[in-house]
């Protein structure tokens, strides 16, 4: 009888050891009529951030994560150092196509299923990474096709059978369809990833509607695309001012994100810099070493946005506010038309809660037309003319040829922010 105790005793503080590890691994557990993530048994809400950029900043501001949109077994190690020594998570984004044909190509998916499966092979026990991301609004082009959800959901399988400590998740835009018809082709994926800008205001309402019953993460949101604002009477797009954006990044967080049970958190885009249209319209940094301009990658008052919202405090120093812009008198939606060779005589006005000076840096540039689709690549437009630096709010200039522009301010504190606003004018 003594032995007999003994082992059990022995088994009982075996049993009450084992239940004090943390559990290993990436999990989604419902809670309620909502959703809770939890990474090595700790609940976790992800706070991230899109890209790899000035993460030192991202982390030092709340983040956690940062989300990657594809990579190699060589680029995902480089992502794995710079996660561990910011002590943040990786969305870890697998490319794909979207092109509907190639779902039927034999060739292209054998490739597809070879790079994921050495992938996850070389990555299965990463303490980093948070999960697979099957490719990037597939439905954008025409693969919204019961073929490409099927091949999603044999990927999904393929890396579960290797990779038991990480999630699988596909990433869609804001698209009812697409979503219903991964809940009917794809039960293997742990949560759906949601692109949202303009319509996140609708995300929740897409969501419950949806024959999707699982969670979500907004996997990119921030301001309103350009595919959402109204357009000049030439068809630009009119791009909001950066306190305007600031604005928008700090309700739409509150409002639709946070306040989402169903929800695990969110990755804001873009933390970084990319030509879409215009050089700073998902920018949340200023360029950098862009012959002629003298900017270097200061902090927009999004990043602003986010250090508030991630921490629920003011942060200690914050950017310049733009209140508005005109030109020749006329605000961005008067569709501002002048002669060529005419005087154009812009003014800005900013104010600053911590009364610094203010550097502004005007330039024009010419509209964009060549475009990119779903995120691609798109060239800076060409300059015309020089950029004019100094410290006055008003400039007068002209343009002698023809066309469409828009004239760009960055108003700059010298503290490391910079806020932008720009007003589209056409020149005949």
């Amino acid at each position: 009888m003594k032995i007999l105790s003994v082992l059990f005793a022995g088994l009982l503080l075996y049993t009450t050891a084992a239940a004090r590890q943390p559990q290993q691994g990436v999990a989604v557990k419902k809670a309620g009529d909502g959703f809770h993530l939890y990474i090595d048994g700790v609940q976790t809400y992800i706070k991230g951030v899109g890209g790899t950029n000035a993460i030192d900043v991202a982390s030092a501001s709340g983040a956690n994560a940062f989300r990657t949109w594809g990579g190699t077994v060589e680029s995902i190690k480089n992502d794995t150092e710079l996660a561990a020594a910011s002590n943040m998570y990786i969305l870890q984004g697998i490319s794909m196509t979207k092109d509907s044909a190639s779902y039927f190509d034999e060739n292209y998916k054998n490739k597809v299923r070879a790079d994921v499966r050495q992938l996850a092979e070389a990555y299965k026990d990463e303490p980093r990474i948070l999960a697979w991301a099957l490719g990037n609004e597939i439905e954008l082009g025409n693969a919204n096709i019961r073929a490409a959800w099927l091949f999603i959901e044999e990927l999904a399988q393929l890396i579960k059978s290797i990779d038991k400590r990480h999630l699988v998740i596909t990433v869609i835009s804001h698209n009812a369809e697409a979503l219903d018809s991964i809940a009917r082709f794809c039960p293997s994926l742990d949560f759906v990833g949601i692109n949202s800008y303009g319509s996140i205001v609708s995300i929740a309402d897409m969501v419950n509607k949806s024959a999707y019953k699982g969670a979500f993460m907004v996997t990119e949101w921030g301001p309103t695309g350009f595919w959402e604002v109204p357009k000049t009477s030439w068809g630009a797009p009119l791009e909001q001012t950066s306190e305007e954006k600031r604005q928008v990044y700090e309700q739409r967080y509150n409002n639709y994100i946070l306040a989402n049970k169903r929800c695990l958190g969110s990755f804001v885009f873009l933390w970084g810099q990319k030509q879409e249209r215009t050089p700073t319209w998902f920018s949340m940094f200023l360029e950098r070493n862009v012959k002629g301009l003298p900017v270097s990658g200061e902090k927009t008052p999004m990043v602003e946005a986010m250090q508030r919202v991630w921490a629920q405090k003011e942060p200690p120093q914050t950017a310049p506010v733009i209140k508005s812009m005109r030109l020749n008198r006329q605000v961005a939606s008067g569709n501002v038309r002048v002669r060529v060779g005419e005087i154009i005589a812009a003014e800005v006005d900013a104010t600053d809660r911590e009364q610094k000076q203010f550097t502004y840096v005007w330039e024009i540039l010419k509209e964009a037309t060549v475009l990119g689709f779903g995120g691609s690549y798109e060239p800076r437009p060409d300059r015309y003319g020089e950029v004019v630096t100094s410290g006055k709010n008003q400039i007068k200039t002209s343009v002698k040829e023809p066309g469409n522009y828009r004239l760009f301010v960055y108003v700059l504190d010298n503290t490391g922010f910079a806020s932008t606003v720009n007003i589209p004018f056409q020149v005949y």
